[in-house]
């Protein structure tokens, strides 16, 4: 008896699913910049792990167009307690539609089961149309103010820099409230300006996050109200979602200045573009600006003709106390002159 019950106990594990499935975050999507992204009811995603499925998979039939089977080789994925429809199913690997009663929004549990063995639930947040943002690190007055942006599938994400424009933020759009009243964007051309229809920018700049300092000054400490807005759907948004921008001194931005214009030197394309010259433009003066003319001749073209770009934001008379006469033509028409 002993014998005929260890073979039937190794019989199993070799023709069918040896452990218990299991998958961590990491299998499930993400974002460009490497953070989990948001689910939605009717995506379809892959799904890595463990244990998942037969090995190396099911060989089942599974129609490309859908209807998708919602259990392939005793392979479910349960959302929300709902039961998706299979691409795909391996050990490995779990193709599946999210159904299309999942929540739009909140947060939900994904587990996977092979026949009677089902793996841990894992939370996932889930939205359809909302988005949602909040500061990155510290905000200080007169300092920059980035903004992180969660959008959901729909909403086509962030990529800044877009073009050699440096406040070109491909028609999303920043509302600002400060003692409950609304903010006046600084320019009309700054808070407006759409995709101006080309990608010129490294595609290795940091993603999902935005400049908001170039949206609004932040001159006066205390609690903003900020509410983002996506370029391609008016109708996704995020909630209104407050930051707290501190003093900081002059001193303090001095220093800053200083580690900035080291950090310069030997600094990416993509860092350059992507976060050091953005960031000066946080409080344009003069110090800043000694800083941003380092680089207007710089040897790589998206570095020289975004530094260029970014002149536009200082007064004139502050770059005519920086920039000799002699230099200024050159460095102002070749500004529009992409190559």
């Amino acid at each position: 008896m002993r014998g005929l019950v260890a073979f039937v106990l190794l019989t199993g594990m070799a023709f069918g699913q040896a452990g218990v499935p299991r998958f961590s975050r990491e299998g499930l999507p993400h974002r460009e910049d490497g953070k989990p992204a948001l689910l939605a009811p009717g995506m379809i995603i892959e799904l890595y792990g463990e244990n998942l499925g037969p090995d190396p998979w099911c060989d089942k039939q599974i129609p490309q167009n859908g209807p998708y089977p919602l259990e392939a080789c005793g392979v479910r994925v349960l959302v929300d307690g709902r039961a998706a429809g299979l691409l795909f199913a391996g050990s490995k690997q779990i193709n599946f539609k999210i159904p299309d009663n999942a929540p739009e929004d909140g947060e939900a549990p994904i587990q996977v089961c092979v026949h009677d063995t089902c793996s841990d639930r894992l939370t996932a947040r889930f939205s359809l149309r909302k988005a949602f943002i909040h500061g990155q690190g510290h905000a200080y007055v007169h300092m920059p103010v980035w903004i992180e942006v969660e959008e959901p599938s729909c909403c086509g994400g962030i990529h800044y820099p877009n073009s050699f424009f440096p406040f070109d933020f491909e028609g999303a759009r920043f509302d600002v409230l400060h003692h409950g009243e609304p903010m006046k964007p600084l320019s009309k051309s700054v808070a407006t300006l759409g995709g101006l229809g080309w990608r010129t920018m490294p595609l290795d700049t940091p993603r999902s996050r935005l400049p908001l300092h170039l949206m609004y000054r932040f001159d006066e400490p205390g609690v903003y109200s900020v509410r983002f807005t996506a370029r391609q759907d008016k109708d996704c948004q995020s909630d209104w979602t407050d930051i707290v921008v501190e003093p900081y001194s002059d001193s303090q931005r001095t220093a800053w200045l200083v580690e900035e214009a080291v950090k310069a030197r030997s600094a990416s394309v993509a860092e350059l573009v992507g976060d050091i010259i953005p960031s000066l433009l946080a409080w344009p003066d003069e110090a800043a600006l000694s800083v941003l003319l380092t680089l207007v001749d710089h040897p790589d073209n998206s570095v020289r003709q975004f530094a260029r770009m970014s002149l536009d934001l200082f007064d004139e008379d502050v770059q005519r106390r920086l920039i000799p006469p002699s230099r200024w033509n050159e460095i102002h028409i070749r500004a529009f002159t992409f190559g």
